[in-house]
């Protein structure tokens, strides 16, 4: 399993495709950071797209998304330290 996952990682380094990977992972990990943060919204957001360093999110309310938006630098912060990389510099909620 280790050799697949060393092959596995040479082949993401050779391509020059770790960001999307990494866009990827970060989308993934969304569900964890708010759980972590906000439980009561884990069921009313999901991650949708990720570009430039910009976390789109929709959300079921204004509310949440007001919140998101307040505790922004916090959860970029969260999700920057579990990717070991900083990709993100700003969230964009939409209600």
């Amino acid at each position: 399993m280790q050799r697949i996952n060393k092959t596995l990682y040479a082949n993401i380094r050779k391509y020059k495709i770790e960001d999307k990977v990494k866009a990827n992972e970060l989308l993934k990990l969304w569900d964890k950071v708010i759980a972590d943060f906000m439980p009561h919204a884990v069921k009313q957001t999901m991650a949708i797209a990720y570009e430039k360093g910009v976390l789109t999110i929709a959300a079921l309310s204004k509310d949440i998304a007001y919140q998101i938006h307040l505790y922004q630098k916090r959860l970029i912060q969260m999700l920057n330290d579990l990717l070991g990389k900083r990709m993100v510099f700003k969230i964009v909620c939409e209600a």
